[in-house]
């Protein structure tokens, strides 16, 4: 089979990555991948490292029509059976191309959808949501989605967090004696700042915990080292800046709990890989969270901060349950969040949308 994956986004997320590894997997299977991005985005080195098909087009000013042009046509003139766009704002894209190539489109909805009409988020012939929290939503929002919309959560590439190295944190003088040690990692806009608001009532339940936050943002760190200083806790927040992806598992395992007090996730790979090294996840009972941490299972999930610190001593002063939910943890990953079951479930829906092509 023949993909054409559209993403015409500026930067690097999770939706990249996701769409990265399934291009990369289909690959490995015998399917062909070209992908369609930005002129100049952060998507064209790394999908032309893995050895894919590029097709950098031109998305700026009047560079705009010239761009969906050639999307069009070497869609149109490639061979394709089907077109996966990975954002909402390449729909119109899609579909020009899908009208002028006679092929049908997928659509996957990685977060919450912004600004949209109702006739824009249906030109796609069917829907895939990264989460129930995001299908629900777009299903309300946009009940003529209800059936065409379907949920494949996201998984990873269990390979290099089956046995990640122990004692990463280790050689960090910053997190030295740190009990627990807490760590979150994302963009820098998943509400880091509550965790610093909170780490005052955490060290007084805890003294020696520490907590970690990984990523690099120049424009909002100052704010938040500002923030963990007016609050007398500048100590206890350490920033290491951004991890090599191959690092990941080995950080997530050294950390006690990974923590995160943003409420809107789509489906965090980093709660996935987390789990899949064993670490025990403490967020709020809202987004797609419920839907990846089994709650006094693999985490636990909370309504409120005067939960959350409660959960944070809970598990501190419980080593049993935490052994519990490191091995839950990684059972469940296994079975729920391989990347394997993602791809065969997304070429599910590439068959049935090519009348059974193989």
């Amino acid at each position: 089979m023949r993909i054409a994956m559209i993403d015409n986004s500026r930067g690097w997320g999770g939706a990249e990555q996701v769409m990265l590894m399934v291009a990369s997997h289909l690959r490995e299977r015998g399917h062909e991948v070209t992908v369609f991005v930005r002129e100049g985005g952060a998507l064209v080195e790394p999908f032309r490292r893995a050895g894919h098909d590029v097709c950098a087009v031109p998305r700026k000013g009047l560079g705009v029509l010239a761009g969906i042009a050639r999307t069009a046509s070497a869609i149109r003139g490639g061979g394709f059976d089907l077109i996966h766009v990975h954002r909402n704002h390449d729909l119109v894209v899609g579909k020009i191309a899908s009208v002028a190539a006679g092929l049908p489109m997928l659509l996957t909805q990685h977060c919450l959808l912004g600004n949209t009409s109702s006739s824009i988020i249906n030109l796609a012939d069917r829907v895939v949501a990264v989460s129930g929290f995001i299908g629900d939503d777009m299903k309300c929002r946009f009940p003529v989605l209800s059936g065409k919309l379907q949920v494949i959560h996201n998984g990873i590439d269990l390979t290099p967090f089956k046995e990640p190295k122990p004692g990463f944190w280790e050689k960090v003088p910053a997190v030295a004696g740190a009990k627990p040690l807490l760590g979150v990692i994302g963009y820098f806009y998943k509400n880091q700042e509550e965790l610093i608001a909170m780490m005052p009532r955490v060290r007084e339940r805890l003294p020696q915990a520490k907590l970690v936050i990984i990523g690099k943002d120049d424009e909002k760190q100052p704010a938040l080292e500002k923030l963990a200083a007016e609050l007398g806790v500048a100590d206890a927040v350490y920033f290491p800046g951004k991890i090599p992806y191959a690092e990941i598992g080995d950080a997530m395992a050294g950390l006690d709990f990974n923590v995160s007090a943003f409420r809107r996730e789509g489906c965090a790979l980093n709660v996935l890989e987390s789990l899949a090294v064993g670490t025990p996840f403490v967020g709020y009972r809202s987004g797609s969270y419920p839907e990846l941490a089994i709650d006094g299972e693999t985490g636990l999930l909370v309504d409120n901060q005067d939960q959350f610190v409660d959960a944070l001593a809970r598990l501190s002063a419980d080593p049993e349950l935490v052994a519990s939910m490191r091995k839950r943890a990684r059972e469940d990953a296994l079975v729920r969040f391989d990347l394997n079951r993602m791809v065969e479930d997304y070429l599910d829906h590439y068959r049935e949308m090519t009348g059974g092509k193989p």
